[in-house]
């Protein structure tokens, strides 16, 4: 399916970098700010800002408690912030490894935190230009200290976990893949596996990623200005292209929301506010949603 970029809408406005997107059942939506804060959208598009989190927020997922967690690529520190604003620091480290370059938080039922760190270099951009395999995917279940549970990564970034809890995804940026590792006992996690195309084409490197009910895998592609997905016999179905930014500036997460979680929202490393669309299959439900 492809879809014509006249149907993207979007909301929002007065947004810097708002690389990860949440959507809230009340119709809002939460957004990374690289000012060091979160947005909330509201349904009207009105926007307002809260926490003073610093560093640059990246990735994003929300608790039951409708607490935003931030993986916060820019200081190291993977933050629990309230709607009143205040926060608190999740993980900056595990089994004595500093990880500075936190991406991406996946909260599940089980209650584990998933969060990738894309790379040892705490110098993202220089990571980007001499990828070397040194991201990881960490864990932290209910009780436990954060674990590693996945190495030799290159570039690790978006995560997502699939509706049975069998399996966590991750998108390996720098080798223009998906992978996959089942989620096992104790919370560890088995070999990596690649998950769909072996490559995702010449400019597919992949960045955020989220399920619909369907069981596809959306993803963004930054670089090629595109999202799409991988449907559940592993083909790649692009579905929106946007080659001169028009409405898509750099497109980095993907959320639902919604009614019926049938609105697909996109995060994105160039844009001002949040494009929007219509997408045939709700989006799967995630730990804070109805």
């Amino acid at each position: 399916m492809k879809m014509d970029l006249a149907k993207v809408r979007t909301i929002g406005h007065g947004l810097l970098r708002p690389e990860g997107v949440m959507a809230l059942d009340d119709g809002s939506l939460y957004a990374a700010d690289a000012r060091g804060c979160v947005a909330r959208i509201e349904p009207d598009g009105a926007t307002a800002f809260f926490g003073k989190i610093g560093g640059v927020p990246n990735g994003l997922c929300v608790d039951p408690r409708q607490h935003c967690i931030v993986a916060n690529i820019g200081n190291g520190e993977v933050q629990s912030v309230s709607p009143q604003g205040p926060h608190s620091v999740l993980l900056t480290e595990a089994q004595g490894r500093r990880l500075p370059t936190p991406n991406f938080p996946f909260l599940d039922f089980a209650g584990r935190l998933w969060v990738s760190n894309s790379t040892d270099n705490p110098d993202v951009d220089a990571a980007l230009q001499r990828p070397v395999d040194d991201g990881c995917l960490v864990v932290i279940a209910p009780g436990d200290d954060p674990k590693i549970v996945a190495e030799g990564i290159y570039f690790a970034n978006g995560v997502a976990v699939d509706a049975k809890e069998e399996y966590v995804y991750v998108a390996e940026t720098m080798q223009r893949r998906v992978l996959r590792f089942e989620i096992r006992d104790g919370n560890t996690a088995g070999p990596k596996e690649i998950y769909g195309p072996e490559t995702l084409g010449r400019l597919g490197f992949p960045d955020g990623i989220a399920f619909d009910e369907a069981g596809n895998l959306w993803v963004t592609f930054p670089v090629a200005n595109a999202l799409g997905f991988i449907d559940p016999q592993g083909r790649l179905r692009i579905v929106v292209e946007d080659p001169d930014g028009a409405v898509i500036r750099r497109p980095a997460n993907i959320c639902f929301g919604g009614k019926d979680r049938r609105t697909a929202f996109i995060g994105s490393l160039a844009g001002n506010n949040i494009p929007c669309f219509d997408v045939p299959y709700p989006g799967m439900r995630l730990v804070h949603q109805k």
